[in-house]
């Protein structure tokens, strides 16, 4: 049975559809009317257009198949084409949740209630897979912004900021790896009550112990995630603006694009919708090369209708066939 929201609960939700609201009014407001004639009456390269729906598309089906991966470490037998299709569900729901990372929770759910045995694994690799992937995306931040000879303080300070994170996401990740046998996990089992819950969780955490090719792939998928959709950004940007001397470099895209993204995870308004495309527009514009002519926010709007056109085709996807995830029994110890 469902259960209802509390009066904070409502508040709380109340308030980030009021900043959505606030956010996305904001942003109208500021997009100039030239760049809303460009946006809309300048010739378009669509063939680019579509390469970088498929780029984005592809990228998406890579996290997913990353997921899958780290669902069969965790002895829940699922096959790609259920991944994606369960993937698409939280692709779809990102779009009316808060934050990029709203969809999640309905894509476990719908993971959990399907493999009967292994819902505290299920729920867990959504949580542990979110994680590598965000770990990317900073690492993604870091290596671009230190290939850039000059920057502005405030990439400066991304850039410091996404190393740290960086360092301190992978010693976690390899501290597993090496030490995550020596962990007193059995003591969780001494709690009353939740010991057994608390002990199941903390293996699914723990997932790359003993094992470096795991982590070491899935790392690198998220890395490829991430450059991928920073690319797609600048096939856009290609296909708006024809002159190389008024678009950004591909090294410039990258830039901008993988910090915006980040701050487009933040759990304020549905699918990080305005955030994203003001970050984007305020960091184009901490570049100094970049021509007073582009627009981050034309390539942010752009780059926000694929992301819902993939989120209508993530719907479908998962409307179009059925589950064949599969309860199976503990797994022994030495698994």
């Amino acid at each position: 049975m469902a259960t209802q929201n509390t009066p904070i609960q409502r508040a709380i939700e109340g308030l980030k559809w009021l900043a959505l609201c606030a956010i996305v009014v904001w942003v109208v407001r500021k997009f100039p009317q030239k760049d809303w004639d460009l946006l809309v009456q300048q010739p378009k390269n669509w063939s680019l257009l579509l390469l970088a729906l498929a780029m984005v598309l592809l990228a998406n089906i890579l996290s997913f198949w990353r997921w899958q991966r780290l669902l069969l470490a965790l002895q829940v037998p699922i096959s790609l084409f259920e991944t994606v299709r369960l993937g698409f569900l939280g692709v779809a729901f990102n779009t009316v949740s808060a934050g990029s990372v709203g969809g999640d929770l309905f894509k476990a759910i719908a993971a959990a209630n399907r493999s009967k045995d292994r819902k505290t694994e299920v729920i867990t690799s959504v949580v542990v897979d979110r994680a590598i992937g965000l770990l990317g995306l900073v690492m993604v931040a870091a290596i671009s912004t230190s290939l850039a000879l000059d920057l502005s303080p405030q990439l400066t300070t991304i850039r410091n900021a996404a190393w740290i994170l960086s360092i301190i996401g992978l010693v976690g990740i390899f501290g597993i790896v090496g030490f995550g046998k020596s962990m007193p996990m059995d003591l969780l089992k001494r709690i009353p009550w939740v010991g057994d819950k608390l002990h199941r969780i903390a293996k699914a955490c723990l997932i790359f112990q003993n094992r470096p090719q795991l982590a070491l792939a899935m790392i690198a998928q998220s890395l490829a995630v991430h450059a991928s959709l920073t690319a797609s950004c600048w096939l856009i940007s290609s296909a708006l603006y024809a002159s190389s001397t008024t678009r950004p470099t591909l090294l410039e895209h990258f830039l901008a694009i993988p910090p915006a993204l980040l701050a487009g995870t933040l759990p304020i308004t549905p699918g990080g919708l305005g955030l994203q495309e003001v970050w984007i527009d305020l960091l184009f514009k901490q570049i100094p090369n970049v021509s007073s002519e582009f627009s981050g926010l034309i390539v942010a709007t752009m780059y926000r209708a694929i992301l819902l056109l993939i989120a209508l085709i993530g719907g479908l996807v998962y409307l179009s066939s059925r589950t064949d995830v599969q309860p199976v029994d503990e797994p022994s110890q030495g698994s």
